[in-house]
């Protein structure tokens, strides 16, 4: 969010990741993009209601930004796909007074580098580590399709999607929440479950429920998720024991190892003979198999049927995951999950049934947004192109009658009720409250905005 004075920010990289950045950020402050290939920024100049001020240049030659102001900018953030020339530009600019330099590392052998080549300030994000962290977080919600620790691991911040067998078929919102007053709170839900664009609901009326194929976006107090599980799942078959992982990512190994400390029976199914060799060393416990991602037989023959409880495609490359999840889906793996980093896939993982999703550059921007910002917001979740869940402490009493429609306010209130979430239905929040506001679309992040700075 803004600040009454926007930051000055360099955005090295229009990849994925970068592009999405420069644009969530230019929203509240002064952007520079900087690419060497002219395409990919004329690409997101070119969405609309973008604001940026872009360069096409190479960033390996310093003489790149000899015409900008270096003393007024605030931060530097290099996310291109070459590691040592975001290392290097980072150093350099980590040179120059007041700017704080991050970094998107592709590679976790760069993890440690900074502070080994002296530069322990240059803060570093791998999206390896914060991917994983997600992604064994869904195991102990394993009726959600996502799940993001928000409030400082005090609450849970879940979508549910609502089946034909699912005890919540039905029921309104106003009940739901009504029962679960100061435990949790259903905050949105699909208009469209295709598109999964949640909307708010006015939880005051009584007749709005939910229907089949609705994804509902639910805010839980941490000690009340397995009440809340008990009240609207069938416990005996959240149980998670056996694993089918496709891909020898680092992604892969992180999540795999994590599993096997869970007791997890795991198989991971790996194209490379080398790779297949060392994580066979690494990963004491787990089968490791040799194949093609696409092999449906190869599937059949290791389990990946209604026997499969989990199956997650976590390799590099976003059309092998989906694939190797269509597949899964028509053997019935009782769950799956795609990591995949190009937005126009969502659609197409819903389509074919595949369970869950984590976009890396939604996952990877958020850490970055919460950083740039924490002097305003403690954090940042970005939950989908148009879904933000900004928490900070408020200075002042804030009111937000005649704002958005599509904003909803949560509140954890004194010191000694921090399990405590208020339904804020007059949408004030008080001087002190730790605030946890949702904003369903980017009016509403832009109404958020002026109630902060009035």
């Amino acid at each position: 969010m803004s600040s009454s004075k926007p930051n000055n920010i360099i955005v090295l990289g229009s990849g994925a990741t970068g592009g999405y950045l420069a644009q969530e950020l230019s929203i509240e402050n002064n952007v520079i993009l900087i690419d060497k290939d002219i395409s990919k920024i004329n690409q997101i100049k070119n969405r609309g209601n973008v604001d940026i001020m872009a360069i096409n240049g190479d960033a390996a030659d310093l003489n790149t930004f000899n015409d900008l102001d270096l003393n007024s900018i605030n931060f530097f953030i290099a996310c291109t796909n070459d590691d040592q020339l975001n290392l290097l530009t980072a150093m350099y600019f980590e040179r120059i007074p007041g700017i704080q330099t991050l970094i998107v590392l592709k590679d976790s052998k760069y993890k440690d580098y900074p502070g080994r080549l002296g530069f322990p300030e240059i803060k570093t994000f791998y999206p390896g580590d914060i991917v994983s962290e997600k992604i064994v977080n869904l195991f102990e919600t394993p009726y959600a399709w996502e799940n993001d620790k928000i409030a400082d691991k005090k609450i849970l911040l879940l979508k549910i999607k609502i089946e034909e067998s699912s005890s919540l078929l039905g029921k309104s919102i106003y009940s739901l929440n009504k029962t679960g007053k100061n435990k949790w709170k259903f905050i949105a839900v699909t208009e469209d479950a295709q598109s999964e664009k949640l909307n708010y609901i006015q939880v005051d009326n009584p007749s709005v429920r939910l229907k089949n194929d609705d994804v509902a976006l639910v805010a839980i107090v941490e000690e009340y998720e397995s009440e809340f599980e008990k009240e609207f799942f069938d416990v005996d078959d959240a149980e998670l024991k056996n694993i089918f992982i496709v891909g020898e990512s680092y992604i892969s190994t992180n999540v795999a190892k994590r599993l096997l400390k869970r007791n997890c029976n795991v198989k991971i199914l790996v194209s490379d003979k080398a790779k297949a060799r060392e994580m066979s060393e690494s990963l004491s416990g787990a089968e490791i198999i040799f194949g093609e991602p696409t092999n449906k037989e190869l599937y059949t023959e290791h389990g990946v049927d209604g026997g499969c409880d989990y199956f997650l495609a976590l390799t590099e490359n976003d059309e092998t995951n989906v694939l190797s999840a269509l597949l899964s889906n028509k053997l019935k793996a009782k769950n799956s999950l795609v990591v995949y980093s190009k937005s126009e896939y969502q659609n197409i993982i819903n389509s074919i049934g595949a369970e869950r999703e984590v976009n890396i550059k939604y996952s990877v921007a958020g850490e970055i947004n919460s950083y740039v910002m924490r002097k305003k917001f403690s954090h940042e979740t970005i939950i989908d192109e148009n879904t933000k869940v900004f928490e900070f402490k408020a200075k002042r009493d804030l009111d937000f009658n005649g704002s958005s429609s599509t904003i909803v306010a949560l509140v954890m209130r004194g010191a000694d009720e921090v399990r405590i979430i208020t339904d804020l239905d007059d949408k004030k929040i008080l001087k002190d409250d730790y605030a946890i506001v949702v904003t369903l679309d980017q009016e509403a992040e832009k109404s958020l905005e002026t109630v902060i700075l009035e």
